[in-house]
């Protein structure tokens, strides 16, 4: 054979790339290494044949370590020590999504199965319909609705948030409200009733460990999570749709307000100076569904008349985003369902998944949202470092990034970050690019990564230990 057929024939892409400027010896040698290296890459099938018994045994331990309630945090050094031997079996292979014996999805589960023998006994099991833990505010508990999925499906959720306020509020109405034919129902009951109870350090931290008690007791659709409430439920649910809509398909905030200034219970938008920030921008890629009376008096309108028009001015700067956000107004409607709700929100809810992996992110951050945590209180607010395929390590108030991603390229753009991009990782995964190519990130107009991000072990349980999320799995990352 012709030494230069040789060459070609090994998968010359590279080579030729280089020709201009290497030798031919020199350009032999680096086919040769390139397809050594793709030799010594480890087959996935054979990979999990190996190591299967060893990702059981650090799955039972992780799961074993991981906190099963939001208002306790990870031990940080074990936890570091758990993610040190996960990475001893690294590299990780790049699995083929084809190959039903070795993808990514047979992965998370070998991770998953241990979770799902302990989490039930974590929390408590439904006892008539009542589920009852402690948490460091006192007892707190919720009304369940269950389904049966039919085989091979994960069942929908949705998580009905009651309304209310000082010593009000009572989470049986929301579940007549909100429980719908088909899905799995959570709804739970205040700890504390107080104004806003959703939106305060405990109410936040309460459905977060709900949402986790539904995806690993309950099996739920991670893509098929909705939230809905009237009144204080609908300012917690718009407050759950602005914090975490990568955990939603769909937010309901029917006749609630969100925080402002001066104060949050106005008829004209004209009042308001300021509204809570880190919320609206990063409901981009979420479906909602709500609406409001002009004549309410217990939950007034201009807060919701202001973000009104705050979601038309980003819509129109960002034509791709926030198509999916449908609000009515309702001339002459006290605090009250308009006729034909909440029939047609459900229905409408009932059509729609989340958008997992959008191309587009805009998250805004807020590190302290009204109601503000209270010196001495059991618990901090949450830190939210986890956003869609976006991570950031210290994330500061009212820091914004937007980060844009086709095919290998990703575009960040940020304002307010405390070392411009330094700390943001950015999360992949071989159906968001193609592997076998250079991912490019560029940074406020400069490039700042080039090169193969590798896939790792260590990512994918950090990817299952950020949400408890089998469909919004990460096996690589870039952090710049």
């Amino acid at each position: 054979m012709n030494p230069k057929h040789f060459v070609l024939a090994l998968g010359a892409t590279f080579v030729l790339g280089q020709a201009a400027s290497l030798s031919f010896a020199e350009s032999t040698a680096v086919v040769l290494e390139s397809t050594k290296a793709k030799a010594e890459e480890p087959d996935p099938a054979k990979w999990l044949k190996k190591n299967k018994s060893k990702i059981g045994k650090l799955a039972k331990g992780w799961w074993e370590q991981r906190p099963a309630t939001h208002f306790v945090d990870w031990d940080a050094q074990k936890r570091a020590e758990l993610l040190e031997k996960i990475a001893e079996l690294d590299p990780l292979p790049e699995f083929d999504s084809e190959n039903e014996r070795a993808n990514l999805d047979t992965l998370v589960e070998l991770i998953w199965k241990p979770l799902q023998k302990s989490w039930p006994s974590a929390i408590g099991k439904a006892k008539a319909g009542k589920v009852t833990f402690d948490t460091p505010y006192g007892e707190a508990w919720f009304l369940l609705d269950t389904v049966k999925a039919k085989r091979g499906e994960k069942p929908a959720l949705i998580l009905g948030l009651h309304g209310g306020g000082e010593n009000a509020g009572d989470a049986a109405p929301a579940q007549s409200t909100w429980s719908t034919t088909g899905i799995n129902g959570i709804f739970p009951q205040g700890i504390h009733l107080v104004h806003d109870t959703w939106n305060t350090v405990e109410g936040e931290r309460f459905l977060l460990t709900l949402l986790d008690f539904a995806k690993a007791s309950l099996g739920v659709d991670p893509d098929r999570i909705y939230v809905g409430g009237f009144s204080m439920g609908g300012t917690g649910s718009w407050f759950m749709a602005g914090r975490h809509a990568d955990l939603l398909a769909v937010s309901m905030p029917c006749a609630g307000v969100l925080m402002a200034s001066p104060k949050s219970q106005v008829a004209s938008p004209d009042a308001i100076t300021a509204l809570q920030h880190g919320l609206v921008p990063n409901v981009r890629n979420l479906a909602m569904y709500y609406f409001i009376g002009l004549a309410d008096v217990n939950c007034m309108p201009g807060t919701y008349l202001y973000v009104e028009r705050m979601l038309k001015t980003l819509k129109e700067g960002d034509p791709s985003g926030y198509g999916n956000i449908h609000f009515k107004t309702y001339e002459g409607l006290a605090h009250a369902f308009p006729p034909g709700e909440p029939t047609a929100a459900k229905k409408f809810m009932l059509e729609q998944r989340r958008d997992t992996f959008p191309e587009t992110v805009v998250w805004e951050y807020v590190a302290d949202p009204f109601p503000q945590h209270n010196p001495g209180e059991a618990c901090e607010r949450l830190v939210k470092n986890d956003f869609y395929w976006l991570s950031c390590a210290e994330p500061q108030d009212f820091q914004k990034i937007r980060a844009e991603r086709v095919g290998n390229k990703i575009t960040l753009t940020t304002k307010g970050t405390q070392r411009g991009v330094q700390g943001i990782t950015i999360r992949l995964n071989a159906k968001m690019i193609n592997p076998a190519e250079d991912v490019i990130i560029e940074a406020n107009g400069k490039e700042v990564y080039r090169g193969k991000p590798e896939p790792s072990l260590a990512d994918v349980f950090e990817s299952l230990d950020a949400r408890l999320d089998r469909s919004m799995i990460f096996d690589r990352h870039v952090t710049l």
